[in-house]
């Protein structure tokens, strides 16, 4: 009696194999929907690999977050699937001229029993959700969603238990289980926070202040304000690492000077600097130019990036006066590298870390007409870098732009990278998955 269900059964079953084949060769990108700028560094990760899948999070049309992931063992792609509504929405259409957003592009984190997480639409929170008590509104509205199950990418809920006055997601999970949410609590005028998790981002605790917003005595019109990037330690450390962006009210510039450093020690709840001398929070400008301040700069310092080693050592990179800079902590003092020269225009870099002194940096680069995507290698501790290899380039104005890498990475899926054409007519971007040595390809629906 079971062999005609059974029969039945491989009919059905074949049928829809049959349907969903198609002969097309498969493509380079994994969708050409990320709407505008699909992607960045500040928001991370937007990426992790968990139990063979990687996981990604992207801005997708009317700049809410969607999810793909990868099967590494079946080879196999499943979604896009939409996680969210975003309340920076814009309508994907040309006709439609009011600006993009972007602050509210998603951050993505799986959780200890499976669970996938994602933070988005924040940039500042609106007024209307109440009063921010840790600086300044701005728009949207930060928004906490899960996957309904375990390693499920297809349907979505929310959990209402995080502040809505959030800009710049970044999530950090411990090796104990523990998760960190930091982000800046409002607009360009607030405090830099953190909300704890000890229960897989069901609850969180309240915000705690650790970088401080301050109208300058000699300007009270200007303020300082900050961009932070966040990166788990060794053992239970936390790395930070930031720099000064002097606000105007009225004259907004982008502007950003300095590079500081420090690291939350999660085991006694302390904040210290990179010779380990305990700090006080919340941390104005005066006190961070004394006690964390790595180097001190004239002109704009961009897209700072931290990565941590065996020994727990700091090394960083940013964009320094058109050179891109290399830092890292060694035998009690910072070393500086230049690793490009301004031939050189590097918009995004993200690096790993194979050893204190074999480090392999991801960039997106244009020269001599050239805009790739390729990985660079010091294996001397930064004193010199030789290019490995290009994932993608092309001759023409289109450019790339980058998340952080992915967390806890597949050798095969390192990187998200976004590609911008701007002879687009629309905002839709081509979205990339790469690996050591190219991309993981998809069949185009």
């Amino acid at each position: 009696m079971k062999y005609p269900q059974t029969i039945a059964f491989l009919v059905i079953s074949l049928s829809i194999g049959l349907a969903g084949r198609t002969s097309a060769d498969p493509v380079e990108y994994f969708t050409n929907k990320g709407f505008d700028k699909p992607v960045s560094t500040m928001q991370h990760p937007n990426a992790e690999y968990y139990n063979g899948v990687t996981y990604i999070a992207y801005q997708g049309p009317h700049e809410d977050p969607y999810v793909c992931a990868y099967d590494h063992t079946k080879a196999t792609w499943s979604g896009p699937f939409k996680a969210g509504i975003s309340p920076l929405g814009k309508t994907p259409d040309p006709t439609d001229h009011g600006p993009v957003d972007n602050h509210g592009r998603p951050s993505l984190l799986v959780d200890g029993q499976g669970y996938i997480h994602i933070i988005f639409g924040g940039h500042g929170g609106d007024r209307k959700l109440g009063e921010n008590h840790h600086g300044t509104p701005g728009r949207g509205k930060q928004i906490h969603v899960v996957s309904k199950n375990p390693e499920d990418i297809s349907s979505w809920e929310i959990l209402d238990n995080v502040s809505p006055f959030g800009t710049y997601p970044q999530f950090v999970k411990m090796p104990d289980g523990d998760i960190y949410l930091f982000y800046r609590h409002g607009s360009h005028r607030s405090d830099w926070v953190y909300q704890k998790s000890t229960d897989d981002c069901r609850t969180f605790q309240p915000p705690v202040s650790i970088i401080k917003h301050k109208p300058q005595a000699a300007d009270p019109n200007i303020h300082d304000s900050w961009y932070v990037w966040f990166h788990q330690g060794k053992g239970d450390a936390i790395a930070a690492t930031y720099n000064h962006h002097p606000c105007a009210r009225r004259d907004h510039s982008s502007l950003r000077v300095n590079v500081y450093y420090m690291t939350l020690n999660c085991g006694t709840d302390t904040w210290e600097n990179v010779k380990g001398d305990a700090l006080t929070l919340p941390i104005s400008k005066a006190y961070a130019d004394a006690n964390t301040r790595v180097i001190q700069s004239e002109e704009s310092i961009r897209r700072v990036t931290l990565r941590v080693d065996a020994k727990g050592h700091p090394h960083l990179f940013h964009r320094e006066k058109g050179h891109l800079v290399y830092y890292r902590w060694h035998e009690d003092a910072w070393q500086r590298w230049v690793v490009f020269t301004p031939k050189y225009r590097v918009t995004d870099a993200d690096f790993r870390i194979e050893s204190p002194d074999v480090i392999r940096l991801l960039v997106t680069v244009k020269t001599k007409g050239l805009n790739e995507v390729c990985w660079w290698k010091t294996e001397n501790g930064g004193q010199s870098w030789d290019k490995e290899n290009s994932l993608i380039s092309n001759d023409t104005n289109i450019t790339y732009l980058m998340g952080s890498l992915v967390r806890n990475a597949h050798p095969d899926a390192q990187a998200v990278v976004s590609e911008v054409n701007p002879n687009q007519e629309n905002l839709y971007r081509k979205l990339f998955l790469f690996g050591q040595n190219g991309p993981v390809r998809r069949v185009e629906e």
